[in-house]
């Protein structure tokens, strides 16, 4: 009784597949090579930006203290340590990112 009443639906989908694409060799060296090169340069503008925020906090407190050789040379010295700190820091956030990225690489090979 039921059965009569229900309509049968055919759908008629087409198939379709496609072969998997692996990448090749070069495909993969270009890509990350192109990472580190992108992660490397991140790296370096913020170390640029971070040393020159130094140099100019550095230029500001000498231009602050009143103008004798002993305290522009103590604020000369005070600028250089910080711009050397902020480079050294710069320097070892680039080594981490390359080591990072190179390890990746090498998992990716």
């Amino acid at each position: 009784m039921y059965a009569s009443r229900l309509a049968l639906r055919t759908s008629a989908r087409a198939l379709s597949t496609s072969a998997a694409r692996t990448k090749s060799v070069t495909e993969t060296i270009k890509e990350t090579a192109d990472s580190i090169n992108k992660k490397v340069g991140e790296k370096l503008a913020s170390g640029l930006d971070s040393a020159e925020a130094a140099t100019n906090a550095a230029k500001a407190t000498v231009a602050s203290r009143t103008p004798s050789a002993h305290d522009a040379e103590a604020g000369a010295e005070s600028a250089r340590q910080s711009a050397n700190h902020t480079l050294g820091q710069a320097a070892g956030k680039v080594r981490d990112a390359k080591d990072a990225v190179k390890g990746e690489a090498e998992k990716r090979m």
